[in-house]
């Protein structure tokens, strides 16, 4: 790994003069496990609770001149960071929720380091999906190794059904598009909560083959899928 790259712009190599010195090591999101021992019970009473963050760290260089003014800058603008992937890695980001950065450690006058702490969300999210149009009644492949929590823009008018592998949703589109955002729990009519227009549970795709079906009056539905990786 030569780089790392924040909100799919900003190369920490090209953009930030920085050399990394040391990569993350890879893993597998992690389940939260509640084991309550029962008395009586054979074994431990087991509740899966969710998922844990992800934390990514790295080590980091600045090589040249005016290196502690270079370490302002530079770890403000990695402060900020919304999404990451790394260079060694492209094919999958991660939705960073906070960023940590360790003092400076001046090796040299000219040479500095430090390290970066990014807290992510628990799974690894597929780069360069595109949006799934549908018109009718329809299957799609989830081909990530976790379910998915996708975004949906419904177009229609009156109350209609929509169902996702038999599941029903009913949404009342008093105008079009209604959007369900599974992720945040939300159905949105532009930039506002109207959770009362929706009656059901928020659409999930689970591993392999989903089916869709479009009721009648709904004419069309668009999907930011969310594939995504333990």
């Amino acid at each position: 790994m030569n780089a790392f790259v924040i909100d799919e712009t900003l190369n920490s190599r090209t953009d930030l003069g920085l050399r990394i010195t040391s990569r993350p090591e890879l893993m597998s999101a992690e389940r939260i496990i509640d084991r309550t021992q029962v008395d009586g019970r054979e074994g431990t009473l087991t509740t899966l609770k969710g998922w844990s963050d992800r934390t990514l760290t790295l080590g980091a260089a600045l090589l040249g001149a005016d290196i502690p003014m270079r370490y302002r800058e530079v770890t403000a603008r990695i402060r900020v960071a919304e999404t990451l992937y790394f260079s060694h890695d492209p094919a999958v980001y991660y939705k960073v929720k906070s960023v940590a950065v360790s003092k400076l450690n001046m090796i040299l006058s000219h040479l500095g380091e430090f390290t970066v702490e990014f807290t992510c969300a628990p799974f690894a999210y597929m780069r360069g999906v595109e949006t799934i149009t549908l018109t009718e009644t329809a299957t799609i492949e989830n081909p990530g190794s976790v379910y998915s929590l996708p975004r949906v823009k419904v177009y229609g008018t009156g109350r209609r059904n929509l169902k996702v592998n038999g599941s029903l949703i009913t949404l009342n589109l008093l105008s079009s598009p209604l959007v369900l955002d599974s992720e945040l729990m939300e159905c949105c009519f532009g930039a506002l909560a109207r959770n009362n227009l929706m009656q059901g549970d928020f659409p999930l795709f689970k591993v392999g083959t989903n089916t869709i079906e479009l009721g009648s009056g709904i004419t069309q539905v668009e999907i930011e899928p969310g594939w995504r990786y333990l």
